[in-house]
């Protein structure tokens, strides 16, 4: 949002490092935090404790293969929290690799579009709006997304419009209703 404020990159730079010292910070302040690193580190460690849900999400996602065992054909729901925070990994066994990619793209698809709403929208409230707000829908798919498959740790979110939770679908249909709102003032800015 600061970059898309000022158009300076030095000022979003900046942010990046702060961030990365508070995150070292954090990480030698809190235990839980250091536990949290050390389970997406190595989850087999900790089997049948504390990795258990990311090696069930894992095996998930490779049981899967190129094509998935079928819609209602997995075995997910030995995951803890797979309605919620590891819906990816059901996703991706009973899709498989291709529905997996397949739900990347349209959260690709919608950062295109949500970017494209901001670049065209007629006032800088606009501009900011729709950036940001394609910003947190897109940011936390990747985040969500990355943490089942291990690419980092877990955060805990939900996966923006597919996740089972009442807030969480709200929010989600509030960010797309605003961005639409943004695009259709575009529309009539134009005409």
């Amino acid at each position: 949002m600061l970059y898309l404020a000022t158009g300076k990159l030095s000022y979003a730079l900046a942010g990046g490092v702060l961030f990365a010292l508070g995150a070292v910070l954090a990480y030698l302040v809190f235990p839980y935090l250091r536990a949290r690193i050390a389970v997406w580190i190595n989850p087999w460690a900790d089997y049948s404790g504390a990795g258990y849900q990311i090696v069930q999400a894992l095996i998930a996602l490779g049981s899967g293969g190129i094509f998935g065992t079928g819609l209602g054909l997995g075995y997910s729901q030995v995951i803890p929290a797979v309605a919620t925070d590891f819906i990816f990994a059901t996703m991706g066994e009973e899709m498989g690799l291709l529905g997996s990619l397949g739900v990347v793209f349209l959260y690709l698809l919608f950062a295109l579009r949500g970017f494209r709403a901001a670049l065209r929208a007629p006032e800088e409230r606009g501009v900011l709006l729709a950036g940001g707000l394609t910003v947190l829908c897109t940011f936390q798919a990747i985040v969500i997304i990355a943490g089942v498959s291990k690419l980092l740790p877990l955060t805990g979110v939900t996966l923006p419009f597919v996740s089972y939770g009442g807030s969480s679908l709200i929010i989600s249909y509030l960010i797309l209703a605003l961005l639409l709102n943004v695009s259709v003032i575009d529309q009539g800015a134009r005409a």
